[in-house]
């Protein structure tokens, strides 16, 4: 598959074969910043996560007793 290049002619316009210039101005270093800035979580993923971390530690703190019960046992 070949790629097809094209550049601004004399008239304005883009004649294939040609390959355009590479532009560098101050804006695009701007725009790329913040896109690597790292993405804030919605606020209902957090609260979902939340109620897991929540669940879970109601979940250890009730089987806590038990599997002491069950290694005094052994």
């Amino acid at each position: 598959m070949q790629r097809q290049t094209r550049q601004l002619g004399r008239s304005g316009t883009m004649t294939r074969g040609e390959k355009r210039a590479l532009e560098s101005n101050g804006d695009d270093e701007e725009m790329h910043g913040e896109a690597k800035r790292p993405k804030v979580p919605a606020l209902a993923s957090v609260i979902v996560e939340a109620l897991k971390v929540d669940s879970l530690q109601k979940l250890c703190s009730s089987l806590e007793p038990i599997l002491r019960r069950v290694k005094l046992k052994d």
